[in-house]
């Protein structure tokens, strides 16, 4: 008998037989897939003990899957447990027939009776419409930036000719104008940066504790940080910026050559995440070290705003919420969903999360990266 709809389908949570066609599916519908990413993405998450996937299936065949990451975060001067829903998948042989929604429906009636204040995710286009139909609302859209060094680039993430053929005529110029920008850009002269060989997770974890934002952001703990930076498929760097023997301030990078042979370095994290003098002094040291350390890099993106939209401009990153990025790129609607009690409702440890100024993301958050 053909099934129809939802109700056809089992729903219910991960067990170890799952783990190779939750990859399978995975790796037919995303790409990237493997048994150590699942390992590290799933498995040895520290803020949980079990595994966050909910599976469906229909007479014994895997179907589809809902799965959540979770993430301790800091809303004003408390703590919350909250889930990163990412990784939806449903296999082409039972899409339209509510798997999907059933999937999201029962994660959210799960985690509401968890303490768990609230789930989050940035859904593409084509899955934003199941997740707002759960639910969801658009409460921000995350700001990025891109430092684009080799503008082809962006043409192998668009099929527009005219975009193509513009960005071949325009790479010589991008050079110039890179190189131009961070010969101007002021660097701190007693500024010291050193590349560590290894990630200092107890500095960093140092680091955050120094200064961080009301708005909401994952707890830097070292639990976390030791966790955070084993994605295999990216390769992170740690850079410090030391003044008179005190380390002031520090960066993350994480770099990963697609398929189409684009580099990107992205600045996943700056530390620690609250301007002060001494650590904006030394940022500006970071971001010139990292611009010329990863000068061969197609593209250079951060996502946040811990680093001043002033210091990024005078490297060369643009925002891609304006001229001429918002033409090529899409912005990173930020899809959440209140699961609190709190009253009144979206704001956990009083910070307001129906709006962009409650939250402050940034790749740390966005486990892909």
């Amino acid at each position: 008998m053909a099934l129809e709809n939802a109700a056809d389908y089992t729903v219910r949570w991960f067990d170890p037989g799952d783990r190779d066609p939750f990859v399978d599916l995975y790796n037919d519908t995303f790409g990237g897939g493997s048994d150590e990413w699942f390992q590290w993405k799933y498995v040895d998450n520290p803020r949980v003990a079990h595994v966050p996937i909910l599976v469906a299936s229909a007479n014994g065949e895997f179907a589809g899957a809902r799965a959540q990451v979770p993430f301790l975060m800091r809303t004003g001067e408390e703590t919350a447990l909250a889930m990163r829903f990412g990784d939806t998948m449903v296999h082409p042989d039972h899409r339209r027939r509510g798997v999907f929604s059933r999937l999201t429906e029962r994660a959210l009636d799960h985690y509401g009776e968890m303490p768990v204040e609230f789930c989050y995710n940035c859904p593409n286009d084509l899955s934003r419409p199941g997740f707002l139909k759960a639910g969801g609302e658009v409460v921000a859209h995350l700001p990025s930036f891109y430092r684009v060094q080799r503008p082809s680039a962006l043409a192998a993430a668009t099929d527009s000719l005219p975009v193509s053929v513009a960005s071949r005529a325009a790479a010589p110029a991008a050079r110039t104008y890179l190189d131009g920008r961070d010969r101007l850009a002021t660097v701190p002269e007693e500024v010291t940066v050193i590349e560590h060989g290894e990630m200092p997770i107890s500095l960093l974890a140092d680091l955050y504790q120094r200064g961080y934002p009301s708005s909401v952001h994952a707890v830097r703990d070292e639990p976390f940080l030791a966790w955070r930076y084993q994605n295999p498929k990216w390769e992170y760097r740690a850079f410090s910026a030391t003044t008179d023997g005190r380390t002031d301030a520090a960066i993350v990078t994480g770099t990963q050559t697609d398929a189409d042979g684009v580099t990107t370095a992205n600045i996943v994290d700056v530390l620690p995440l609250a301007s002060s003098d001494r650590r904006d002094t030394a940022l500006r040291a970071l971001l010139a070290n990292v611009t010329e350390e990863f000068r061969d890099a197609d593209l250079l993106a951060y996502c946040g705003t811990a680093i001043p939209r002033s210091l990024l401009a005078d490297h060369g990153f643009h925002f891609d919420g304006a001229f001429p990025l918002d033409r090529v790129t899409s912005p990173t609607k930020l899809v959440a969903y209140d699961l609190g009690d709190g009253d009144p409702p979206w704001s956990p440890g009083g910070v307001d999360v129906s709006g962009p100024r409650g939250w402050g993301l940034s790749y740390v958050e966005l486990d892909a990266r």
